[in-house]
């Protein structure tokens, strides 16, 4: 909860300083802008691979879903990666360009959970009787 907060409270003041900064010297501002990006962008890395290890650890638990907590990461850093993309690119008024993403994302997740939904009826239809 901290670290949301902190990232709101970041975000808050980069952006009003930027707006302010914006008439006198546009250049600073977008600067100023990118480097705040960048912070996030770092903190919230280090989360995800915070993320990433109890995943890892669960894993050691359920030693049969290799498969699934693989293809669970895959599709999370899909989607992150699409999303923000997709935000930055509506911000610099590329539209076009950010549905294009999106539904890239969209696409590459089908594909990533495509042999779990094979698996999943396979194992669906073994436990249809008459079907061995």
């Amino acid at each position: 909860m901290d670290e949301l907060l902190r990232t709101i409270g970041i975000c808050f003041l980069a952006g009003f300083m930027a707006l302010l900064l914006k008439e006198r010297s546009p250049s600073i501002a977008m600067l100023l802008t990118i480097c705040a990006a960048a912070l996030l962008l770092s903190q919230l890395f280090t989360s995800i691979q915070l993320v990433m290890g109890m995943i890892q650890r669960f894993s050691v638990y359920l030693p049969d879903m290799d498969l699934y907590i693989g293809t669970l990461i895959k599709v999370l850093m899909v989607a992150f990666i699409a999303e923000t993309s997709s935000h930055l690119l509506k911000g610099a008024n590329q539209t076009l360009m950010a549905t294009i993403v999106e539904w890239s994302g969209k696409i590459f997740i089908l594909m990533i959970a495509l042999p779990i939904f094979y698996e999943l009826l396979q194992r669906m239809l073994v436990l249809l009787p008459g079907t061995h």
